[in-house]
């Protein structure tokens, strides 16, 4: 445990780079911060999950999951892959199998079904792209832009849409309309109980303005508890627990009291330029993915570290997942894993000094 905690403050680790993006560079979306070029993809920050035994990674069309070993490294030759024919947007992972929602509106369920092969089930069709997807055992939501369905699920009877909630949408002006603000939904995701969702949303005011908004809905009450707004370009949320949220914004991450819907800590994370992405341990540790990987403690008022000298320096982070020893991280070159447990850059004789047998 102390070596691993030194490698993740001293920024000790090995890089592996575990999937190449069949795309690559030429789908990325370019950006110029100070002379500098930079590229993201644009796919949903739910790209990305990983549990104890498993890590599920969607590239546009592919659906891959990669074994985990006893000491949580990924075995790179016990890779599954499945064509889905469609580009998957989002991925939600719920008791021990994956929904997967995509560009053609279909969500479905994915569960390993050996070492070579996934079960793979059809359970509904939203009819429009979907960008975002979240989970429970009885519940699906999904994204489309600023539209939010959510569904009762089972095994037993399928998908039933419940409700549509629009984000400042007048049913009555076509789709698409210049001369009004354009909405998009940018983070959904279910609290811990399962019994609310929250959604994040921005709206540009102009050139260099945005409006963001958290809305909190109650599903079992059919009641939206709050909707806030903040003038920051959102990207990302977190639930903490159940009454509290990490907000990721472009330049800054803010923590929200639910209780009191007021924020009680807030992060500057400018100096790394834009935030596209965020992950949590639901402790005290964080991260926050720009053109760079940056470690939060928050108790804190600074970043810890950062990793980037082993990653493709133009490409930004669309998505990072980690425990306490490894964490993965998607650009739009690949999957990449960061391994903190290495000993080879220490003084063993010092150490086993220190502590002895428990070296």
């Amino acid at each position: 445990m102390y070596i691993t905690y030194y490698n993740w403050i001293y920024a000790k680790y090995k890089t592996s780079k575990i999937y190449e993006t069949e795309a690559g560079p030429k789908h990325c979306r370019v950006y110029q911060v100070g002379g500098k070029v930079y590229l993201n993809h644009e796919r949903s920050n739910q790209c990305l999950q990983m549990t104890k035994n498993t890590v599920w990674f969607c590239d546009d069309s592919n659906f891959l999951a990669y074994n985990r070993a006893k000491n949580g490294t990924i075995k790179k030759h016990q890779k599954i892959v499945k064509d889905n024919y469609t580009f998957i947007k989002s991925i939600a992972h719920c008791d021990d199998y994956i929904i997967s929602g995509d560009e053609d509106g279909i969500i479905k369920r994915w569960k390993i079904k050996d070492e070579n092969d996934f079960e793979c089930l059809k359970i509904h069709n939203v009819d429009e792209p979907i960008k975002l997807i979240d989970a429970t055992s009885q519940h699906i939501i999904t994204s489309s832009e600023n539209i939010i369905r959510i569904m009762k699920y089972d095994d037993k009877n399928g998908c039933t849409e419940e409700k549509k909630i629009f984000f400042g949408f007048d049913m009555k002006r076509p789709k698409y309309d210049p001369s009004q603000p354009y909405i998009s939904v940018k983070s959904i995701s279910f609290d811990p109980i399962g019994t609310k969702f929250a959604a994040g949303s921005y709206c540009p005011i102009n050139y260099c303005q945005f409006l963001s908004s958290l809305l909190i809905y109650d599903i079992e009450k059919s009641y939206q508890v709050m909707d806030k707004k903040c003038e920051e370009y959102f990207r990302q949320l977190l639930w903490e627990d159940p009454h509290t949220i990490l907000m990721c914004f472009d330049e800054s991450i803010k923590k929200m009291d639910l209780r009191t819907s007021e924020f009680v800590r807030t992060w500057d994370s400018s100096k790394y330029v834009h935030s596209f992405c965020c992950s949590s341990d639901n402790m005290y540790t964080f991260m926050t993915g720009h053109f760079k990987c940056v470690l939060w403690d928050q108790r804190q008022s600074v970043a810890i570290q950062t990793y980037v000298e082993n990653f493709d320096k133009i490409t930004a982070i669309a998505s990072l997942e980690f425990d306490s020893a490894r964490m993965y991280a998607v650009t739009c070159i690949g999957l990449y894993e960061l391994d903190f447990t290495g000993k080879d850059h220490f003084d063993h004789k010092e150490i086993k000094k220190i502590f002895g047998n428990f070296y």
